[in-house]
């Protein structure tokens, strides 16, 4: 599934999710086309293709861990992290550190996205369901969810305790346990607060599930100033709030650390480079001997005719590299990739995926038939007419390795999210100043002067496929900026 969403005003962000399998390794190939109009000269004219590879900025982590609150709370339940810590700890306070630290802490980011991930997605459904309503299901989601998170926070809480009271004094441990429980805190505060929220045009019919829900809210907080948790706004400190959002972004980042993946470059691209330059330097030089030895046996060295001929020789040196880097490139972009970059698991060293990407920037009439027609389904019959659209494709392929899962590191892993963010100044540059004026006709019939933006639309086709299949998603998307940045995002569907 393909997630595209505005990050901020100079960054589009794309989300795709790979299933790492366990039987055998699959391919998929994804494809960004971004058509520009001409006037923005976003073109191989005036960007070369390394320049806008930068742009876009890819990494990835493991998907967030689907475990449900019953799966969370199950006892016999040995992929819990909730389960594992409470194993954890008992044997930390009997004297047993057969677990390291780092497993350790590691179970407590997990726990914290466990409850991030299910209190997202609790809150999408509640949203869901409200719009109906469907006033029974609602009550008994909020219902559950509510006990089911009380009961959990109390066992994490018990832990807590026993681990405070088995290092008096405080250490590393202890720290993480205490990041856990604020981070868990913060999701649990701001969750129940937005499933209020949402029930506002039913407070009548379901007055008790929203009071839970902001008792639960007030709880947190609450509870959060008795600890000194640092995630708290203060009344006596103007800053307080800009403290709490910089806190809660770096609590958020230490609980998804564990999700990152490392990524490895291979220097295979620069290594056929080489290849490829000497190649043509050979090639090159083996035709410069040639016409020296033509010349010299037919024309008197150091004639005209033989210094043009030398010439002539040394001016296609230089030509012969691009020429064939540019065959190459048409004829095996799989084999002579821009970059290549494996991602490795940060537990066990062993490699998930392998990603090839080129990146190339031509005219709308270059891309293939299927994809121009999609970019004009915004319903512009005279396109056609207009000056012809710049495209940068970008291309990744990526392949997908069969990973056996472990059950006592990361049983919970079942995915890999991969995150591409794109940046788009240069799509900037070229745009007018935003500020324009349009009059419009009032009801009693003047002219009022309004201020309006100057705008300008961006088509994105997105498509994923398997390797030598018919095109299995494609998404075609319209950005309305101006020279500020993103506006807004359309999904264009016919």
């Amino acid at each position: 599934m393909i997630d595209v969403r505005i990050h901020s005003s100079r960054h589009l962000e794309t989300k795709i999710t790979y299933p790492i399998p366990e039987h055998a390794p699959y391919e998929r190939d994804v494809n960004y086309y971004i058509f520009t109009p001409a006037q923005l000269h976003v073109s191989s004219d005036f960007i070369s293709d390394e320049a806008m590879l930068r742009k876009f900025q890819a990494h990835a982590r493991y998907s967030s861990p689907e475990i449900t609150l019953d799966e969370l709370l199950d006892r016999e339940n040995k992929t819990s992290p909730l389960v594992l810590l409470e194993e954890y700890t008992q044997l930390r306070i009997a004297g047993k550190n057969d677990i390291s630290d780092t497993i350790f802490i590691h179970e407590l980011q997990t726990l914290s996205n466990s409850f991030r991930h299910e209190s997202q997605m609790i809150l999408n459904e509640c949203r869901e369901l409200a719009k109906e309503p469907q006033l029974d299901e609602l009550r008994g989601l909020l219902r559950d969810w509510c006990r089911e998170t009380e009961e959990a926070i109390e066992r994490f809480r018990s832990l807590l305790t026993e681990i405070r009271i088995y290092y008096p004094t405080g250490n590393r441990m202890v720290t993480a346990f205490e990041w856990a429980d604020e981070a868990i805190s913060l999701v649990v505060e701001s969750s129940s607060l937005e499933m209020y929220l949402s029930l506002e045009s039913l407070f009548g019919e379901l007055q008790d599930s929203a009071f839970s829900l902001l008792r639960r809210s007030r709880f947190e907080l609450s509870y959060r100033r008795g600890e000194h948790y640092e995630s708290v706004v203060s009344k006596d400190n103007r800053y307080s709030s800009e403290a709490v959002a910089y806190r809660s972004g770096v609590l958020k980042k230490w609980t998804q650390s564990v999700l990152y993946l490392t990524p490895v470059l291979s220097k295979a691209p620069k290594r056929v480079s080489g290849i490829l330059a000497g190649t043509a330097a050979a090639i090159a030089m083996s035709f410069a001997t040639l016409a020296a030895i033509f010349a010299e046996t037919f024309f008197l060295k150091n004639s005209m005719q033989w210094a043009l001929l030398v010439i002539v020789a040394y001016v296609f040196k230089d030509r012969i590299k691009e020429g064939l880097r540019a065959f190459f490139s048409r004829v095996v972009p799989r084999l002579l990739a821009d970059q290549i970059y494996a991602f490795v698991s940060p537990r066990t060293g062993k490699r998930l995926s392998r990603m090839k990407v080129v990146m190339r920037i031509g005219k709308a009439s270059q891309m293939p038939q299927f994809i121009q027609e999609k970019r004009l389904e915004d319903g512009n019959p005279f396109q056609d007419m207009l000056p012809e659209d710049d495209v940068v494709h970008f291309t990744r392929y990526v392949k997908v390795f069969k990973t056996e899962k472990d059950r006592n590191i990361g049983p919970w892993i079942n995915a890999i999210t991969v995150i591409t963010r794109i940046r788009i100044d240069d799509w900037l540059k070229e745009m007018d100043d935003p500020s324009d004026v349009v009059y419009v006709s009032s009801s009693e019939g003047d002219l009022e002067q309004q201020n309006s933006d100057r705008v300008y639309h961006l088509h994105l086709v997105i498509t994923e496929a398997s390797k030598k299949k018919a095109i299995e998603d494609i998404h075609h998307y319209r950005l309305i900026l101006n020279k500020k940045g993103i506006l807004r995002m359309e999904t264009i569907q016919r």
